[in-house]
């Protein structure tokens, strides 16, 4: 059963957080509300921006699982390399078995 080893969650493109102020009740009432934007270019470049922030973060993802298939292809290589010479060795020795002569029978 495989497992989940990463959760990617889509973020909030418009939604821009107000700056944290002193005190913890204020810096949790912050979070909870966003601040408005001024003009619409500001909403623009501000999604912009986040939607390029997303694709860094699943570009970086992705890098990651492909090194870790990168590595995993690497065993595979090597295991299948290991069990190539064992065969070739199995081959020779049952070819050198087959090519003697078979011992003489024993009348009894």
């Amino acid at each position: 059963m495989p497992f989940c080893k990463r959760t990617i969650l889509p973020k909030d493109l418009c939604r821009r957080r107000r700056p944290p102020t002193d005190g913890a009740a204020a810096g949790a009432r912050a979070e909870s509300t966003s601040v408005s934007f001024g003009d619409l270019v500001d909403v623009c470049g501000f999604t912009l921006c986040s939607v390029l922030r997303q694709l860094a973060d699943l570009s970086r993802h992705s890098v990651r699982i492909l090194e870790e298939l990168e590595g995993d292809m690497v065993a595979v290589c090597r295991r299948s390399g290991a069990l190539e010479g064992r065969v070739v060795s199995l081959q020779r020795h049952v070819a050198a078995l087959v090519s003697k002569p078979p011992p003489p029978k024993s009348k009894t």
